[in-house]
């Protein structure tokens, strides 16, 4: 099975814009439109959005995060990250947290245990060095999508990913719990 890497980031696009016409993400990926249209009708038929005349208007974000949620599950099954044990303030500097690692930024859970966390091909070697140490929580660290640099937010001295991937990532991890719940409450608020 192939990780729906491409799927993934539009879904993250579209948690981001809420509002996109079909031609810009066609622009932006560089996909072919059977594709993109195949998984804008699922989309269509989960209620998540709405498609008209070439324009993709998100109705239901809650929906599309928990849609995005599922192809995370996929995603962390085909594509293994490697678990060091860290300190968070020790690798802060060049990843960027998500999922439970976000979580536990944000004042949710207790431990970053098991989070998520995306770093840079490049930076692989800085990671191994500080690792090896085996201090802290174990973290799962990916490199196969460094696009999420691209959508991030500083909080306390941290980099997370947008709340939405931290969302999905926390579903993908296999968390379903009242705090994403909350964190959808919140989001809501926030646009309010």
């Amino acid at each position: 099975m192939r990780a729906p890497i491409l799927k993934e980031k539009i879904l993250r696009e579209l948690a981001v814009k809420e509002e996109i016409s079909v031609k810009e993400l066609l622009a932006k990926f560089k996909i072919n439109r059977p594709y993109l249209y195949r998984i804008l009708r699922s989309l269509e038929s989960n209620g998540a959005i709405i498609l008209e005349t070439g324009k993709i208007k998100v109705v239901d974000k809650k929906v599309l995060l928990y849609t995005w949620g599922e192809e995370k599950r996929k995603i962390f099954q085909v594509v293994r990250g490697a678990t060091y044990r860290v300190r968070p303030k020790k690798v802060r500097d060049f990843v960027v947290f998500s999922g439970t690692s976000a979580l536990w930024v944000l004042g949710k859970v207790l431990e970053p245990s098991f989070g998520t966390a995306y770093i840079k091909k490049d930076d692989l070697d800085m990671l191994k060095q500080i690792g090896i140490k085996r201090e802290g929580y174990p973290i799962r660290f990916y490199s196969y999508d460094e696009d999420v640099f691209n959508y991030t937010m500083g909080i306390r001295g941290y980099r997370l990913a947008i709340i939405e991937q931290v969302i999905a990532d926390s579903i993908g991890e296999g968390m379903y719990t009242r705090i994403i719940e909350e964190l959808l409450e919140e989001i809501e608020q926030w646009k309010r």
